[in-house]
């Protein structure tokens, strides 16, 4: 026969301390879900908030919560703008607290503009190093390859590399400073500013794959 025992918060209390603690913990992303390469396969992680892996996957992280404001789409969509990525090779994953990441505050309306600069520096540090990961492979200077939509493209020769297939090169390269890094003209931008679709993949992914229309706040 069941029984049901009422357990008072003071004997609780006196458990723990008698063997010794209690650890308590929480996943907050499905375990053993992973965004973007395989256990043991080689990446490329030019910063803590971008890895893209051998498939082409790009996997973003948000260090800031999503307070109804469009945060978690709108700082990867900075960086991705900057990384010429394919949106839709792109996924968000919630970064977790650590100081590795800087301030991971949400509030005052402040994520966009306090992280705009940053953000590109990111996107771009890791578009110059699949640049020039190709120019090596290609035995040009890196000034003649552009990245364009999660390509490189040799303009001159018309050949042309993805992303994927730059990943192992890339990656035994060092990241490049942030006074070396060039920009995108704002009048290219493919992503900020405007609505794209996006998937929530660290939650609805597993059930059902949906899109909605998402702004930058």
């Amino acid at each position: 026969m069941n029984t049901i025992a009422n357990v008072s918060r003071r004997l609780v209390l006196k458990g723990i301390g008698a063997a010794g603690g209690l650890v308590l913990g929480t996943q907050l992303i499905p375990g053993g879900y992973r965004f973007a390469a395989a256990a043991g396969e080689k990446t490329l992680d030019p910063n803590v908030f971008i890895s893209i892996a051998k498939d082409g996957t790009v996997t973003i992280f948000a260090h800031r919560s999503e307070m109804g404001q469009g945060i978690r789409t709108g700082l990867p969509m900075i960086v991705a703008d900057e990384l010429e990525a394919d949106w839709s090779k792109v996924k968000v994953e919630q970064a977790t607290g650590d100081a590795k990441y800087g301030d991971q505050y949400t509030d005052g309306s402040r994520s966009v503009v306090k992280n705009f600069q940053r953000m590109r520096e990111f996107g771009a540090a890791g578009r110059q190093m699949l640049e020039q990961a190709a120019a090596n492979q290609w035995g040009v200077d890196v000034s003649e390859c552009k990245a364009s939509n999660h390509t490189v493209v040799h303009a001159a020769s018309g050949k042309s590399i993805g992303y994927g297939d730059l990943v192992e090169a890339a990656a035994d390269l060092p990241v490049p400073a942030v006074e070396s890094l060039t920009f995108k003209d704002p009048k290219d931008f493919r992503y900020i500013g405007k609505p794209v679709q996006i998937c929530l993949t660290w939650w609805w992914e597993r059930r059902n794959t949906r899109s909605i229309s998402a702004f930058p706040a």
